[in-house]
């Protein structure tokens, strides 16, 4: 099994089947503006229905095959997915929530196994995807995770779980989430305000 690294763009938006194909063709012109423009992957996602299991979720993958395609310059292995909850799912939620993903193979990601840190040219395209999901929409934020903390961070959010919120590698967090990440451990992270943003990284990643 393939360890993985997940970029999540998690909307806390009002998503249900009057909004659902609105959502999903933004998604895709993100994806395009990845440069994931491949047909089989755009298929699944313009024709995904806003049908809820009996846990409260849906769910659609873009594809069980990840895709090797090229990504501002850089040969990469991705996947796109998208899934979406009720309070069904998640008590804490007041309304439904749609959240995309691109999962990304560690081991093209990373120099050594043993410190995960980064390549610098994988580094530079991590943050064009983050930023690219960033804009999907206003209320977002974008965390840079891997299998063990998907999407952990955010879930400490709705759930005022305040220790977690930090088990990301890298985030781009939205101003309306701002005030949760004002005290910063300058040990631990690396971290830059612009006016409607905070840019956090893991020092070690």
């Amino acid at each position: 099994m393939r360890c993985q690294n997940i970029l999540k763009s998690k909307p806390n938006i009002k998503c249900d089947q009057s909004n659902i194909k609105e959502l999903m063709l933004d998604f895709i012109i993100a994806l395009n503006d990845c440069g994931i423009k491949d047909a089989e992957i755009i298929s699944v996602f313009s024709g995904l229905e806003w049908e809820i299991d009996e846990d409260g979720y849906v769910c659609v993958n873009g594809g069980e095959e990840t895709k090797e395609l090229m990504i501002a310059g850089q040969l990469m292995h991705i996947r796109p997915f998208v899934m979406g909850g009720t309070s069904k799912s998640i008590k804490e939620l007041q309304q439904p929530w749609l959240e995309v993903s691109l999962f990304l193979w560690t081991e093209e990601n990373v120099q050594y196994y043993f410190d995960y840190a980064l390549r610098e040219e994988y580094s530079l395209v991590i943050w064009k995807l983050m930023k690219v999901l960033l804009h999907l929409s206003n209320q977002s934020s974008v965390y840079f995770t891997n299998e063990a903390t998907d999407g952990r961070p955010w879930e400490a959010l709705i759930q005022n779980d305040l220790d977690n919120i930090w088990m990301f590698d890298a985030a781009i967090i939205n101003k309306g989430n701002m005030n949760y990440y004002q005290i910063i451990d300058e040990s631990i992270f690396f971290s830059n305000l612009q006016a409607d943003e905070l840019l956090i990284v893991r020092k070690e990643t």
